[in-house]
């Protein structure tokens, strides 16, 4: 078959409406058929009828080696990301089964279908002469995000503001960020690349025995920002490899390697916002401690022993389903447990209930004003609690 692009667009078109028809009708009826014998059969069959119909592609991938190699850097940078979050964090049990039974359905469910899948892509990127190559991938990268949003995961009754946050960063976004990257390698190397690090980085999640308990907006940066950094190392490669001594200046600002500090501060932040290290900033969400802490205010609590603790002290402590942040007025001990009083220095009276030591997060070390309506906000809009804020009457 000789390069069409209506061709082309029209095989697009065929693929984005049976996303379509996969996410209204297939799955919500069939579920477990569409999901064992429905879609990897769909996308392999496709695959077999474009290799058998389009024939041999004879377009020259002189970077295709280079690209490989930092496409294997990535994903060992990936999984590497994801082992140090779960040794500073914490490990959970996997969801998924970690057998070999586990393993090879997994296979077969995700695994035929990322192979199908960036091997169409490149073929159907390559059916077209070169002008046309970008809007093919463009539009083939809108038919494949559509297809794995799968909208019938969501009701009605799920969809909030924080949702809606979380979902498109940690799955719109990081789709976008490599479907950017497999395009560009589809157009550069070939296949192969895409497929490499899509099955390698599953291949990770489907068989670890643990698994880090990553926050969702780590898990969005690291979906996102990997992809996208390789993408901007393969990008550098190829044009320093293309490019003439008057663009060698620009080649060279152009490096992404400084993007890998910001990179790392971002997630050591995120690791100190969600109290991994011995100090950690909580939001000031009511006026009970004004003229001390303001709503607004980000007070930095440091993790500390019920000895530590003195009276005058400000600590933060567990209550259910929220925290409280108040002074310490009184502090007593009884059969070899620490008791304490608390006062919110704008309230009235003492709070009701006495701190038990177990209670005890920590303690205010130093505040930073304004720095807390951003969370304030987010927790605004929130159904439920999903930041620890000072509460309190």
């Amino acid at each position: 078959m000789q390069k069409s692009r209506n061709a082309t667009i029209g095989l697009i078109i065929f693929i984005f409406l049976y996303g379509i028809l996969a996410n209204c009708k297939l799955i919500t009826n069939f579920n477990h058929t569409y999901l064992y014998i429905i879609n990897p059969l769909f996308w392999i069959i496709l695959a077999i009828i474009l290799k058998i119909s389009l024939g041999k592609n004879f377009e020259k991938q002189k970077i295709k080696k280079e690209i490989i190699q930092y496409t294997i850097i990535a994903i060992l940078a990936y999984i590497l990301t994801y082992i140090i979050s779960g040794l500073i964090i914490t490990f959970g049990k996997n969801p998924y089964a970690t057998n070999l039974l586990g393993v090879i359905t997994n296979f077969w469910i995700s695994g035929t279908v990322i192979i199908a899948q960036e091997y169409i892509r490149y073929r159907l990127i390559h059916n077209v002469y070169k002008k046309d190559e970008k809007l093919i991938a463009i539009l083939l990268s809108i038919a494949y995000i559509i297809i794995n949003i799968e909208f019938v995961r969501y009701t009605y009754s799920t969809i909030t503001a924080l949702y809606v946050v979380r979902e498109i960063s940690q799955r719109i976004i990081p789709m976008i960020a490599k479907n950017i990257l497999f395009s560009y390698t589809a157009i550069n190397s070939g296949y192969a690349p895409a497929i490499y690090y899509e099955l390698l980085t599953h291949l990770f999640l489907w068989s670890t025995p643990i698994f880090p308990n990553a926050p969702w907006i780590m898990v969005a940066i690291i979906e996102t920002v990997i992809p996208l950094i390789l993408f901007l190392y393969i990008r550098y490669y190829k044009n320093k490899k293309d490019m003439i001594r008057t663009r060698e200046k620009q080649i060279e600002d152009e490096n992404p390697t400084s993007l890998i500090p910001i990179v790392i501060l971002i997630i050591i932040a995120i690791w100190f916002a969600i109290g991994i290290f011995p100090i950690k900033p909580v939001a000031i969400a009511s006026g009970s401690m004004e003229k001390q802490l303001f709503v607004g205010d980000v007070a930095i609590i440091k993790k500390c022993n019920a000895e530590d603790i003195e009276i005058g002290d400000i600590i933060e402590y567990q209550m259910e389903g929220y925290t409280v942040i108040h002074r310490v007025i009184e502090k007593k001990q009884s059969k070899g447990q620490f008791y304490f009083t608390t006062k919110g220095d704008n309230n009235n009276t003492a709070d009701a209930k006495e701190v038990t030591e177990g209670q005890v997060i920590g303690k205010v070390i130093f505040k930073i004003r304004y720095l807390g309506y951003p969370a304030i906000w987010l927790h605004m809009i929130q159904t439920e609690p999903q930041i620890e804020v000072e509460a309190g009457k």
